[in-house]
């Protein structure tokens, strides 16, 4: 998943400061530092880091809600033009479609696989569970058994036994 991720915000970078061939500064920023915080994220996955998963999964959402937006925002600037502009706006819908359609899967289907992937499964969720009481309690094991079975006291009961013999 790492190299995905490295991969992913190079081609965002490259998206952005050489594809595009105008500068607007929201879009130059915010996809520049969703880049970086894949870039991070994907450094830490391949290397194994404790909190590359962590990051690995924050940067997913991120990319994912970003991903949604910036698709639902062709799809609804694309169904304005042609409502707007009739036929001749037609054509600028089309380019916004395909834009739309090709950041699809970078922006929207590979952040939801990862997600899927790098969210705990239920054993790995049972046995943080288990690890944590573990902490609270001593193992069974550990502990030293306990009898139910009462051992007779020293005084009363073998003062009893003792002169129950000597009668007989």
């Amino acid at each position: 998943m790492g190299g995905l991720d490295l991969f992913l915000a190079f081609l965002l970078l490259v998206g952005v400061w050489v594809a595009l061939p105008v500068r607007w500064m929201p879009m130059d920023m915010g996809m520049t530092l969703l880049a970086l915080l894949l870039g991070g994220a994907g450094f830490g996955l391949y290397r194994g880091a404790e909190w590359g998963e962590r990051a690995g999964r924050a940067v997913a959402a991120l990319t994912l809600v970003v991903g949604c937006g910036l698709a639902t925002t062709l799809a609804f600037t694309a169904a304005g033009l042609v409502g707007l502009y009739g036929p001749v706006g037609q054509g600028g819908a089309i380019i916004l479609t395909v834009s739309a359609f090709l950041l699809l899967p970078y922006l929207v289907v590979f952040p939801a696989a990862q997600l899927y992937f790098l969210l705990p499964s239920e054993t790995d969720a049972d046995s943080e569970s288990n690890s944590d009481s573990d902490d609270r309690e001593p193992k069974a094991k550990n502990r030293e058994p306990t009898s139910d079975v009462r051992e007779p006291s020293s005084d009363s009961e073998e003062d009893d036994d003792e002169d129950d013999e000597e009668r007989s």
